[in-house]
């Protein structure tokens, strides 16, 4: 048996397929957001990925049914990194996301993503204080358990790696896959988005995989 989860970054429109996927393969995924970059009732274009690609934000109105049945996680309101500003004006915007989630989808939001991947001492350690179970880096390792620090909690591979299944088989023997990424990396594009799916539907036709919140990993 290996356990997988997954976990997807900003809140972005093409959320919205991925969540489509994950519920048509009963996949678990965790969305981390921030809503303070995002307008209440229409969605706001932000930049421009790779130059081809308007990268859009949900509006704030709409998330609670795009994200319905999934885990939603603070990534800051505003994607602030930790080494920008002071301690506590970072989690303050922790926080801030954290009780947003709360209140707007009606569930417990132990989790976070570091902007960036950027960590430092004290804000690893605030976040904890501040009693987040866990805080996803963008740092990638063969095993994610144990897990030595869960404030800077680790995944096996993005999304894309060219070696995703090489990755997951070197991730069995601990017993958990973890892997992460932007849903507009895929921008419209059939190929990856088809690949995303065979990803999808092929670890949920496995009967060794169960699929796990984030969370859980650290749980």
């Amino acid at each position: 048996m290996i356990r997988v989860a997954q976990c997807w970054d900003d809140g972005v429109v093409n959320d919205v397929r991925v969540a489509e996927i994950c519920r048509k393969y009963h996949a678990k995924a965790t969305f981390n957001i921030n809503p303070g970059l995002r307008k209440a009732d229409e969605r706001v274009t932000g930049w421009r990925f790779r130059d081809m690609f308007d990268v859009c934000g949900l509006s704030l109105k709409e998330m609670p049914e795009v994200y319905k049945g999934f885990q939603v996680a603070s990534h800051t309101m505003h994607h602030m990194n930790a080494d920008k500003g002071t301690v506590e004006a970072f989690v303050k915007e922790a926080v801030d996301a954290r009780h947003f989630i709360e209140d707007t989808f009606g569930q417990e939001a132990p989790g976070f993503a570091w902007p960036c991947g950027v960590t430092t001492d004290a804000t690893v350690k605030a976040l904890a204080d501040a009693g987040f179970a866990y805080g996803r880096t963008t740092v990638n390792v063969p095993q994610v358990l144990p897990v030595a620090e869960p404030l800077r909690l680790h995944s096996n591979c993005h999304f894309l790696n060219p070696n995703f299944w090489g990755a997951y088989e070197t991730a069995k023997p601990c017993g958990v896959f973890y892997f992460w990424g932007h849903s507009y990396e895929m921008m419209d594009d059939a190929q990856l988005w088809a690949g995303y799916e065979e990803k999808i539907a092929r670890l949920s036709a496995d009967p060794e995989v169960e699929w796990i919140d984030v969370v859980d990993i650290v749980r």
